[in-house]
């Protein structure tokens, strides 16, 4: 699959104006390095591009619940203000940023970026954040992060469920005290 034929599908799909604009042709790139090993055809990649272009993301009602926390939520939300305040999305330094950003609130650094990625693509794994990131973009980043907040605030609240799948005991993402400095 190349950039012409993605394009071609997703026109069809009434996903792309045509003519195509030029900040198009920059997505449909970033697209391509983010998912195009995942898609042997255009046709089967333009469903991830709905996905993506959807307000929200549909989370599993047991990584949701992982996300039930304090704490996680306010993560979350610096995060979205942290995309809010950037000129640009693309080639920030995510690395070191989330990390960042986690440490303020005693989040364990994997479970940072797995809550993120969780928040913002109903899924554990895909491709990088640094790609991800300008896919979505500033608008549908807040209003995805908005989305998980609320349906974790206005839903049960923070108290999380006491047990998981079989009646294991069941626990959200923990925050970490800070070293002893």
């Amino acid at each position: 699959m190349n950039a012409n034929e993605l394009a071609a599908a997703m026109q069809q799909a009434g996903l792309l104006e045509d003519p195509m604009p030029p900040a198009a042709e920059r997505w449909i790139a970033t697209f391509l390095e983010a998912f195009g090993a995942r898609y042997a055809t255009a046709e089967d990649a333009v469903r991830e591009v709905e996905l993506l272009r959807a307000e929200s993301a549909v989370i599993p009602a047991l990584e949701l619940e992982r996300l039930r926390n304090r704490q996680v939520v306010f993560f979350l939300d610096a995060v979205a203000q942290y995309v809010d305040a950037q000129a640009e999305l693309r080639d920030l330094p995510l690395a070191g940023d989330i990390p960042a950003i986690a440490d303020e609130f005693g989040i364990a650094h994997d479970d940072a970026f797995a809550a993120v990625r969780m928040a913002l693509t109903g899924r554990k794994d895909g491709p990088p954040l640094e790609l991800l990131f300008p896919l979505l973009g500033h608008e549908r980043v807040t209003i995805r992060v908005g989305a998980v907040s609320s349906r974790l605030l206005h839903g049960r609240g923070l108290e999380p469920i006491a047990h998981g799948p079989g009646g294991v005991p069941f626990q959200t993402i923990q925050p970490q005290k800070p070293p002893d400095a």
